[in-house]
């Protein structure tokens, strides 16, 4: 295996799913209301919470599908679907953001922020979950796995610098500059997507 490739891959993977640049409006939106140090607790208890459940799902991802009897090529299949919507929604506008800042108006206690929307689903959302366990299914060896736990503590890591210095990244990107940024990492993502969807089709016609 091609240890550099395959982190480089589960790094892009993560990074355009999470989508750092492209949420840090939302956060700000979500916080601005708040006090610098009520701020930093949201972005702390917000990016724990989004990696150690993306972790816990991903590395136990493996039993689960056993439990359930699904097969890792249905998962790549319905994970390349799923992660080609969200990046088609993040190219086309992100209609899930204007929800959450729409909540914004309304979100007053700091738990149910940092929580709902930020940890989940904003960071660790449906498309992080399916795309962590596919990852983690093709690491075919310990080195490998500790890979895909690594590019989503780095991810995680650039998630809270963006919340540290969210007032000079907005200044200097501006909101359409991080819709830019994010749409163009999306262009890729739906690639990715597509890349699952063929695998998985390519394993169930061997499996045939």
């Amino acid at each position: 295996m091609d240890y550099l490739t395959f982190f480089v891959t589960c790094f892009t993977t993560f990074f355009v799913i999470v989508d750092p640049p492209g949420n840090l409006p939302i956060f700000v939106a979500l916080t601005e209301k708040f006090s610098k140090e009520v701020r930093e607790k949201i972005s702390k208890r917000s990016t724990v919470v989004a990696l150690v459940l993306l972790l816990s799902v991903t590395i136990t991802g493996g039993a689960i599908l056993d439990f359930f009897r699904i097969s890792i090529d249905s998962l790549r299949i319905a994970g390349g679907i799923l992660l080609f919507i969200v990046a088609m929604d993040i190219v086309f506008g992100g209609t899930r953001k204007e929800a959450y800042k729409r909540r914004a108006e309304k979100s007053i206690d700091i738990d149910s922020v940092a929580i709902f929307p930020l940890a989940l689903p904003l960071y660790t959302g449906p498309g992080a979950i399916t795309a962590g366990i596919v990852l983690y299914s093709q690491a075919l060896d310990v080195f490998s796995k500790i890979l895909v736990v690594v590019a989503a503590v780095i991810v995680f890591f650039l998630v809270r610098l963006s919340h540290v210095y969210s007032d000079a990244i907005i200044k200097l990107l501006g909101e359409s500059g991080a819709d830019i940024v994010a749409r163009i990492l999306a262009i890729f993502l739906t690639a990715l997507a597509v890349e699952f969807v063929f695998e998985g089709l390519k394993g169930k016609i061997n499996e045939l």
